[in-house]
């Protein structure tokens, strides 16, 4: 009976012993081997050679990066010389003409501007064809 007398009881929290630990004065009988991934460098310490800095294995994993955004200039150009030939059909004369240049330019250099060069050509070859049968019209019409 003497052995469970030093025992905290089971369910009594507000026993002073229930929060202590059982083995606090006990000396180990042989000492412990310490883990092999228990050293942790201090702040601003350097780990030394072969050791990871936080103890495990190396994974290995690859750098992951976001591409630089592609240039779509020409391509931006071209698209609103487009818009502006179709909102004043085409009576500048200059931004189909620009917007076709530039269309066909982008569509050399800026692979990723695609779809905003052909929109721009589109528009563009639209308001100068319809201002080239306009003029061939005049001109029939006029002998």
């Amino acid at each position: 009976m003497s052995g469970t007398e030093n025992r905290p009881p089971f369910n009594d929290p507000k026993h002073p012993g229930w929060y202590t630990d059982p083995n606090a004065g006990q000396v180990p009988s042989q000492p412990e081997a310490p883990h092999p991934y228990s050293y942790q460098p201090g702040p601003g310490a350097q780990p030394y050679a072969g050791q990871q800095p936080y103890g495990g294995p190396d994974y290995n994993q690859p750098m992951y990066y976001t591409p630089q955004a592609q240039p779509k200039g020409l391509s931006i150009a071209a698209l609103v010389l487009g818009i502006v030939s179709v909102v004043t059909f085409g009576f500048m004369f200059v931004p189909q003409i620009l917007a076709i240049v530039f269309g066909h330019i982008a569509l050399g250099k800026e692979p990723a501007g695609r779809s905003l060069a052909m929109a721009g050509l589109i528009m563009g070859y639209a308001v100068a064809g319809i201002w080239c049968l306009l003029i061939f019209i005049g001109i029939l019409g006029s002998m």
